[in-house]
């Protein structure tokens, strides 16, 4: 098994949703299948997904975020207060939510899923979810002052909800557990939400984890972009600060040149791990292999290689209801150039 504390071969998450997945949430819509039907497909669907995951030799599996509608639908779907804007997107065609009540969590956030994945696999399993502060900067708005003075406000309550989620799957024996927040890309180039202060972020944030009692084997990473504001110089002092929170890992994307020239890695303490988003996971074409060597040999140089992990550079699909850009089997080929090229670096201990 590829290394168990590192995770050295990873998957981002958000995988291109089969087409039985696609058929049966249409089925639901319609009527023509129960919620009890609708979760009968997706098992079967996930079932098949550990199974190519396993051909892959990732260092943990997950259920590929099959059973949400985009990567955020964990909370949004789980918490009541949270409502969708009809008719309301944003430019990536995300849905817009808002929050106009309180709080209060309906049924579990993802430890359901993660025990299907548990009694289904041997492997480490790996659990992802947005950050909290993430969802606060997203969902708060003029119909939220009922409920929340302030985004940080509606940020703290998010936190504690996740923090007691993230509890529980811990407690139930997930390996590895990812939070996104790819707004940090815009506060580390000196932007950012503006009902949000980047301290107030990284609080919300920080909170979710700090102090947490893991096993050793147990890590929680935290996505800081997707792969904009690249060309941005960076703030070195909010990136310190965002780095020395209480996060076990830091997820960059480190696909383009660009992303190498800013080289946040560098400045992630030696006691934490990085991974690096190495592939570009909304273009088919495979990257050239001395090209992608050469910006990891910098990253190596720089870095303790146990340190490090590789994986695509953000989600295949992270809203399942717009087209993915890649087929199963061209996202296969992506993850496979991941693993290559961890071999590449490791050999047979990747």
């Amino acid at each position: 098994m590829a290394n168990l504390f590192g995770y050295r071969i990873d998957n981002h998450g958000d995988n291109v949703r089969p087409e039985a997945i696609q058929q049966a949430r249409a089925r639901r819509r319609a009527g023509e299948i129960d919620a009890d039907e609708l979760r009968e497909i997706e098992d079967a669907a996930i079932g098949e997904f550990l199974t190519y995951q396993r051909h892959l030799t990732l260092s943990s599996l997950s259920d590929g975020n099959f059973r949400d509608g985009d990567y955020r639908s964990a909370v949004l779907q789980s918490v009541a207060g949270f409502v969708r804007v009809p008719d309301a997107k944003f430019a990536d065609g995300l849905g817009v939510w808002t929050v106009e009540g309180p709080l209060k969590q309906r049924k579990p956030i993802a430890t359901d899923a993660a025990r299907f994945l548990l009694e289904n696999t041997g492997f480490p399993v790996k659990v992802k979810l947005p950050s909290a502060a993430h969802i606060a900067a997203q969902t708060y708005s003029d119909q939220s002052v009922r409920a929340y003075p302030g985004a940080a406000a509606l940020g703290d309550a998010i936190a504690e909800l996740l923090r007691d989620e993230i509890e529980l799957l811990l407690e139930i024996g997930v390996s590895y557990i990812q939070l996104d927040n790819p707004d940090y890309a815009a506060y580390l180039a000196g932007a950012g939400d503006p009902e949000l202060s980047f301290d107030d972020a990284l609080g919300i944030d920080n909170a979710v984890v700090a102090g947490l009692d893991k096993e050793e084997h147990q890590k929680i990473a935290l996505t800081i972009g997707w792969g904009e504001h690249l060309d941005a110089a960076v703030d070195t002092a909010r990136a310190e600060k965002l780095f020395a929170s209480d996060y076990d890992k830091f997820i960059f994307p480190f696909h383009t040149d660009a992303a190498v020239a800013q080289n946040l890695p560098l400045l992630v303490p030696n006691e934490k791990q990085i991974a690096l988003g190495i592939v570009d996971a909304f273009d088919p074409a495979l990257e050239d292999v001395d090209t992608v060597m050469a910006r990891l040999d910098l990253a190596i140089e720089q870095h303790e290689y146990d340190r490090i992990g590789l994986l695509p550079h953000r989600g295949f699909q992270p809203i399942h209801y717009v087209p993915a850009a890649l087929t199963i089997e061209e996202q296969r080929r992506k993850l496979e150039h991941v693993e290559t090229f961890a071999t590449m670096i490791w050999g047979n201990e990747a």
